[in-house]
């Protein structure tokens, strides 16, 4: 815990904290360190102009192999760098030109427009929100994010995601944002449109349109499909019907993330039903929020994570995401139960009138909010100055708590937000310290002072308190579950890690102050000590406060870009050799590479050359970022030159399984900075 190890030993390739790669060996890097082997293509490997490590020289003395050419825009000069590998921080500068880190190392006599001066400071990936809700008008600025080192939120979680990527896209499109967005496609959303309100079965046609909707979103750039099954109607639904209806979205091997159908006397089951789910379908089985509500239910975190880790044991994909919080907060009529919403809000308010189910409903609702906080004190009411459930059994003349439930319902049209003290720290500790486990918020951008304290304060919290502190979890292990870890279950490939080609999206913190200053009495209380963001590469926090960059972007998740384990600090070993032809008579380049990645290494080594088929240059690289690889894929970021000597910033993946190719089909896309992508099907020579 602490500061980081320094010493040029311990710099080279060291590693703490626990790796997918690792877990569950103690250390043990064996798992880490073994040779994955891809070949693609012929295995021969044409003679191309070398490239060395992007960042750190060999024994990680801080050099760059090839300085950067050219005046950079940002040098973010003398801080300790972790890069989102879960590797430990290493005294470096970081290069930043045209919205992409272009070197890592020692950048001492570079130009730049900007030298940010990081002395005593920790530079990392700018932070990457699995679960936001945030709110369209706080995204100009989005000072509780940025406050926090966010830069990427993915909005439309617990099943709330639109239906209609595309125009969502041409929306997100049009606005100023001062961070990233990338959309999931909401399960209820499709459901309620598709099903409707009521307690039915979906027919074979509905389930079938169902399908098509989601394939449609996914093939527009969704993230993945976030479901709230513990919301109706949503709620109604199978595990079966849930299967069916997602169940052709296997070949874009995305994420399936779950509000989980019952957190509290059956959060066990709900994670089994979460992996039934991803078992069926092929898609990663995510649980969202995790957490074991009620007295009576805790502990539970122990099965629950050792059923995520039986799965993961059989080859399939599997995990979660937690915020740092024994509070949850939702809307009050999530304790109203399912046959008293069947068909809607108004239907529900109709049978709160009818004196025979509202005796029924009263019971029933008493007894769920006992299993779930233990007492009625315990649900507050931001948007009603924070005043308590019991408080309001009290205001409304000393009655039960399920007719203090229907009777504050009724007066607010259905439904009104609320917290709800339902966890331990026991099992919040068990879920931050889990390998598999993000951290998200639950919050995203906002500027309400009526709302959970995790839309200002979850990063710097965990940073702060589970990290400073309280020493839960490393430094490196907490920035790789906020950068690395997040970037490779939503399937990004050139985020959520810091090296050449890299998008520039940078947070810069100091580790002795960083802490939240939310609570929930007053929530709208900015973090403290995140000094600096960058989000692609334009400063958008500075001292505490917004820039008005508005540099975000609405990303847009492409075929080539699975959800996978994260594997950027293994060791790698991939070769590819070939004529890629591009679509409808476009033309065609020769890709010939052979790229090497040690275990813990900061960057892969090795040649790498895109040319015309007749031998002309169109781009020979210069530094490398991380190989990342999955069965049948693999990609990586640089930087190097194309006629004329200029530096870009490029991607290059190369695909067995993209879902839009043709059987048999290997699949190269190559990203250049300023010169478009370039899509083609692989044919080895």
């Amino acid at each position: 815990m602490g500061q980081p190890d320094n010493d040029p030993e311990a710099r080279s390739g060291s590693r703490s904290g626990t790796d997918p790669a690792t877990v569950g060996s103690s250390g043990d890097t064996s798992k880490g360190a073994r040779r994955v082997l891809l070949l693609v293509g012929a295995l021969v490997v044409v003679a191309a102009v070398a490239i060395t490590a992007g960042v750190w020289l060999g024994a990680n003395d801080g050099g760059v192999t090839a300085a950067p050419q050219g005046r950079l825009d940002v040098v973010i000069a003398g801080g300790t760098v972790f890069d989102g590998t879960g590797s430990a921080g290493r005294l470096a500068d970081v290069g930043v030109r045209d919205g992409r880190i272009v070197a890592v190392g020692d950048l001492d006599g570079v130009d730049a427009d900007r030298i940010v001066d990081a002395s005593g400071r920790y530079v990392a990936p700018g932070f990457i929100d699995l679960h936001s809700h945030a709110e369209l008008e706080a995204l100009a600025d989005a000072k509780s994010s940025l406050t926090q080192g966010v830069t990427t939120e993915a909005i439309g979680p617990d099943g709330m995601g639109r239906a209609d990527i595309a125009a969502q896209f041409d929306e997100l499109d049009g606005i100023d944002t001062a961070i990233n967005l990338a959309p999931y496609i909401g399960f209820n959303t499709v459901w309620t449109e598709v099903v409707g309100e009521a307690d039915v079965r979906p027919t074979a046609e509905q389930s079938a349109r169902m399908q098509a909707m989601f394939a449609e979103a996914m093939s527009d750039g969704a993230w993945g499909v976030s479901s709230g099954l513990g919301y109706f109607p949503a709620r109604y639904s199978t595990t079966e019907e849930v299967a069916a209806a997602v169940g052709d979205l296997a070949g874009w091997r995305a994420m399936f993330s779950d509000h989980m159908r019952d957190e509290t006397n059956h959060a066990v089951e709900a994670v089994e039903e979460n992996l039934r789910i991803g078992a069926a379908t092929g898609l990663m089985a995510e649980a969202t929020h995790m957490k074991v509500a009620g007295p009576g239910n805790w502990g539970g975190s122990a099965e629950m994570l050792a059923l995520q880790a039986d799965a993961r044991a059989e080859g399939r994909l599997a995990g979660g995401d937690v915020y740092p919080y024994t509070a949850a907060s939702t809307g009050l009529s999530f304790y109203i139960p399912g046959w008293v919403q069947d068909g809607g809000t108004e239907a529900m308010l109709d049978r709160f009138d009818d004196p025979a189910s509202r005796a029924r409903i009263d019971q029933e609702v008493s007894a769920f909010v006992v299993d779930d906080v233990g007492e009625p004190a315990n649900i507050t009411f931001p948007v009603l100055g924070n005043v308590s459930l019991a408080d309001l059994m009290v205001e409304y003349g000393d009655v039960t708590i399920g007719e203090a439930v229907m009777r504050t319902l009724a007066e607010h049209g259905g439904d009104i937000p609320c917290v709800m003290q339902i966890g331990s720290e026991d099992d919040l500790e068990a879920f931050l310290t889990d390998p598999f486990l993000a951290i998200s918020s639950d919050g995203g951008a906002t500027e309400s002072d009526e709302t959970h304290p995790r839309h200002y304060g979850t990063y710097p919290r965990v940073l702060g308190r589970y990290v400073r502190e309280q020493g839960v979890l490393s430094w490196e292990e907490v920035i790789r579950k906020i950068t690395g870890l997040p970037a490779t279950m939503l399937g990004m490939v050139d985020r959520g890690f810091i090296a050449p080609g890299m998008a520039a999206d940078l947070t810069v913190f100091d580790p002795e102050r960083i802490i939240d200053r939310a609570t929930f009495p007053d929530p709208k209380q900015y973090s403290e000590g995140v000094e600096q963001v960058f989000v692609n590469g334009e400063l958008a926090l500075e001292d505490g406060e917004p820039t008005g960059a508005a540099a975000g972007e609405a990303l847009r998740r492409s075929p080539g870009m699975p959800t996978r384990p994260q594997d950027a600090a293994e060791a790698k070993h991939v070769t590819t050799q070939g004529i890629v032809e591009l679509g409808d008579g476009a033309g065609e380049f020769a890709v010939d590479l052979e790229l090497e990645q040690a275990a813990g290494a900061p960057g892969a080594v090795g040649a790498l050359s895109v040319t015309t088929p007749e031998g002309e240059s169109i781009l020979t690289g210069e530094r490398l970022g991380f190989v990342q690889s999955a069965e049948g894929w693999w990609s990586v970021t640089g930087v190097g030159r194309v006629p004329g000597g200029e530096e870009r910033s490029f991607v290059l993946i190369v695909d067995e399984h993209d879902p839009l190719a043709g059987a048999g089909e290997t699949r190269v896309t190559l990203r250049v900075d300023g010169s478009g992508d370039r899509h083609g099907t692989l044919s080895p020579r």
